[in-house]
């Protein structure tokens, strides 16, 4: 009879063990949704990186722009929308509020993707990755010329991280 008690302690034991799970937790080195990572380039010169001056970026439709102050930079980070298929951007050039004579240029590019849902953990729930990226600068009508020369998807065409470029945008 004792030995039939020892068993059942041990099988209840390595129940209460296998039962109880660690705090769900997800960890801040856990890859998340990656953001869409651009550079500047030179259009004049193929090779050479050129930052923009005084740079805002805005989701059409959105109120507030991206960047809390204008930036002066050769490469930036801006989010996709992860419900839909496409995120149109209004990429505003000379955006300075404390200059009033010179006038910021808007130029819009299209980016459409497949959005991919891929299961991280409980704790962390999901992430998206953007596969088959295009984008497409729309040309300004009447006499108005865009600041953007043109822009070039990156190969591989998916964006799974945020270490890479995704996107030259020349000038």
């Amino acid at each position: 009879m004792k030995k039939i008690y020892a068993i059942l302690i041990i099988i209840g034991a390595v129940f209460l063990y296998h039962s109880c799970q660690r705090d769900d937790i997800c960890p801040e080195s856990t890859p998340t949704t990656p953001r869409l990572v651009i550079l500047f380039k030179d259009k004049d010169s193929i090779g050479r990186n050129k930052a923009v001056t005084n740079l805002n970026v805005r989701a059409e439709g959105e109120a507030e722009f991206y960047f809390e102050e204008p930036v002066n930079d050769t490469i930036i980070s801006i989010p996709l929308r992860t419900n839909e298929n496409f995120t149109n951007y209004d990429f505003y050039l000379n955006l300075n509020t404390s200059d009033t004579t010179t006038l910021p240029n808007l130029d819009k590019i299209r980016f459409s993707y497949s959005p991919e849902d891929i299961f991280v953990s409980r704790a962390c729930g999901y992430k998206i990755n953007f596969l088959e990226l295009d984008a497409n600068l729309k040309n300004e009508p009447g006499n108005n010329t865009n600041w953007i020369d043109h822009v070039e998807v990156q190969q591989p065409n998916d964006i799974v991280d945020e270490t890479t470029t995704h996107l030259y945008i020349y000038h």
